[in-house]
């Protein structure tokens, strides 16, 4: 019986985490066009295939080219142009601060675990302070973690090449025959 107990424990906390972690999930998009619908709603980072990178919103997108929005300029970008397109991670301080209030003031409640404690203000005051020390913890390091998600990725391209061309001189002909792969 007390081994169901636990799986059921452990179940119930990691079904909904991993639920979760799913859900906020952004799956990427397959062509250049689906980045229409983000618009002017958020910034984008464009990589081309030179490694330069521009901030901008998505004035237009079609399947052969891109059009950013940067700085009051249009800048447009053919799709053998773009390498990848990144938004950055929007990451709440709300949630940082919940959890961190979470965890400074459930470790303190600890303390009524202490039958002294049941009584005592302080113990009241001790759990509001670390709780609200914890709030700001949580909010600070959410407020350091920056990341960014790809949202489009060129699909890879050959590198493959066939070149012939002509040779010509003193008394000869030829085709010369470059492969590359």
């Amino acid at each position: 019986m007390t081994t169901a107990r636990i799986r059921s424990a452990i179940l119930s906390f990691a079904l909904p985490v991993a639920w979760a972690s799913g859900a906020s999930a952004q799956p990427a998009v397959k062509s250049l066009e689906d980045l229409k619908a983000l618009g002017a709603a958020r910034t984008v980072t464009v990589v081309d295939d030179r490694s330069n990178q521009f901030q901008g919103t998505i004035a237009d997108a079609s399947e052969s080219r891109l059009v950013l929005r940067t700085l009051g300029r249009m800048r447009e970008f053919q799709a053998a142009d773009v390498r990848e397109v990144r938004v950055r991670k929007d990451d709440s301080l709300k949630n940082g601060a919940v959890i961190g209030a979470a965890v400074g003031g459930g470790l303190t409640s600890l303390a009524f675990l202490d039958n002294e404690c049941h009584d005592d203000p302080a113990c009241y005051k001790a759990v509001v302070v670390y709780a609200g020390l914890g709030a700001l913890a949580g909010a600070a390091i959410d407020a350091l973690i920056h990341g960014t998600t790809v949202l489009y990725h060129a699909p890879p391209r050959s590198d493959r090449l066939l070149t012939l061309a002509p040779m010509t001189g003193a008394g000869r002909r030829g085709i010369a025959v470059m492969v590359r792969f």
